[in-house]
């Protein structure tokens, strides 16, 4: 009975954080280039049980044969970010870059580099090209790339144009699974550079979230429904030990 505790405690564990990460999935189902987050779940090891006889004198407990396993329980394997594209949205907007392969390299005011696909960008003050979030988009050559006021072209390989001169060229990588980490909303860091790749940018687009809000809905109300019945399990199992350990100290005091 006491595993049984334990097996639904570390449910209601796993689907509590499982929640969270759904939770998060959903507010970030407008957040352009949004990439969710999947959780995997698996069962802890079970354990074998056996039967004991009746404990010996001196108290040896010896064991008799084996009647099977039991659970312990499930927990969170590990969290995996899903990088399927999103829909790609016409905006019009000068600045909003879509790709159809890789991430943009930008770079943080404190001088940290980061990965992104949300192509929200502008111009600050300085002229340079930024994210919506102040970071600095990068070049091939790991600089920041200043823009003239007037309007400019992004080609598909990520070449920046006017009037058919080049200015620059977005930095673009792409990198293995696993290399990734997620460091907020939208963007990722990486041990190590990535490969550059053609980007396959689409200049006046926007790369919308691969969360589905129906998808994320439906299995945020699964995870409740299962966080709510151990919940309950959990209660029960409560009250019966209560109860066995009202009986069991009644039956000790009577002898």
């Amino acid at each position: 009975m006491i595993k049984g505790l334990y097996s639904a405690f570390t449910a209601l564990e796993a689907g509590w954080r499982y929640q969270d990460v759904l939770a998060n999935n959903i507010a970030n189902v407008t957040t352009p280039g949004f990439k969710r987050e999947l959780a995997a779940q698996q069962a802890f090891q079970d354990v074998l049980i056996s039967r004991q006889a009746p404990v010996p004198s001196p108290l040896s407990a010896r064991i008799q044969d084996v009647v099977g396993q039991i659970g312990t329980g499930t927990f969170i394997a590990e969290f995996a970010t899903d990088f399927s594209a999103g829909a790609f949205q016409a905006t019009g907007n000068e600045l909003d870059i879509a790709l159809e392969r890789g991430f943009l390299a930008v770079q943080d005011p404190a001088g940290q580099v980061f990965y992104t696909r949300d192509g929200r960008l502008g111009r600050d003050a300085a002229g340079d090209l930024v994210t919506s979030h102040g970071y600095y988009i990068l070049n091939q050559d790991g600089g920041h790339i200043r823009l003239p006021g007037e309007p400019v072209a992004v080609e598909p390989d990520g070449t920046i144009t006017q009037r058919g001169q080049q200015i620059d060229a977005l930095q673009v990588v792409d990198f293995a699974p696993g290399q990734l980490a997620r460091a907020g909303e939208g963007y990722f860091t990486a041990a190590a550079p990535g490969e550059p790749v053609s980007a396959g940018a689409r200049q006046g687009y926007l790369e919308a979230s691969n969360s589905n809000m129906v998808e994320e809905l439906t299995t945020l109300l699964a995870v409740q429904r299962t966080f709510q019945a151990n919940q309950t399990i959990l209660s029960k199992l409560d009250s019966t030990l209560a109860i066995a350990a009202g009986q069991l100290g009644t039956v000790g005091g009577t002898a």
